[in-house]
């Protein structure tokens, strides 16, 4: 069985598909808007993004050379990624947990628009297997093999036009609930409850205030806006 899927799923990582028409981008839309705005789903789903979120503090501290990472997601959406490694590293390990899920998500959709989907969410699973070593907790494991397990049947199994919407459907998901998080954590910081958040951590460590971390989180998470709407609309 194994060797019958291989053929399919190569297959599927390298060759390009053609560009996600209107329905399946209406479809997407749809889909990923449903995870994200209706709160009891967001429920679920957000988990998903919170994964992404600490993944982004771990590639950011391997970067810098920290070691020693572990990771672990709640099913209230809080994390902890830690790791060891020079002290003048943790602002830029501690930066790129909120921005992580809507350029990973904009790169996703772009990548699908341009028939290149399948390898997209490839190059994501190998990332996720590797972060397997990292994973910590149950749910943690949990989400990462589900992920990992529906990611295979899809690139082996399913249509070229499923794997693009699906792609796409990913995409948008994540870059819609990068979104809403740094909306929940502006929200926090509003109402004077965002101690110990990544934008309160910053400001401990660069005296940069607070507010203007969370400036910068949303610039870099809306600024793939204009080019998500050229790629799919392209």
């Amino acid at each position: 069985m194994l060797q019958d899927a291989l053929p399919s799923l190569w297959s599927a990582v390298t060759h390009a598909a053609p560009h996600p028409d209107a329905q399946t981008l209406t479809v997407a839309a749809i889909i990923a808007a449903a995870l994200v705005v209706p709160s009891p789903l967001w429920r679920v789903s957000g988990v998903w993004v919170t994964v992404v979120h600490e993944l982004g503090h771990a590639f950011a501290g391997m970067l810098r050379g920290r070691t020693g990472m572990r990771i672990r997601v709640n099913r209230d959406h809080s994390g902890l990624t830690t790791s060891t490694g020079r002290t003048d590293s943790v602002a830029w390990t501690s930066f790129w947990g909120y921005p992580a899920p809507s350029l990973v998500g904009a790169a996703v959709a772009v990548a699908a628009a341009a028939g290149w989907g399948a390898a997209a969410l490839a190059v994501m699973m190998v990332v996720m297997l590797a972060a397997l070593v990292f994973m910590r907790g149950a749910l943690t494991w949990t989400v990462t093999l589900v992920s990992l397990v529906a990611g295979a049947l899809l690139l082996a199994e399913g249509s070229t036009v499923l794997v693009t919407g699906v792609a796409v459907t990913v995409g948008a998901f994540l870059w819609a609930g990068g979104i809403r998080a740094i909306a929940n954590l502006s929200r926090l910081h509003a109402t004077g409850r965002g101690h110990g958040s990544d934008a309160h951590a910053l400001a401990q460590r660069t005296r940069v205030p607070a507010f203007l971390w969370l400036l910068v989180f949303w610039l870099l998470s809306l600024a793939p806006a204009a080019l998500l709407l050229w790629a799919l609309r392209s």
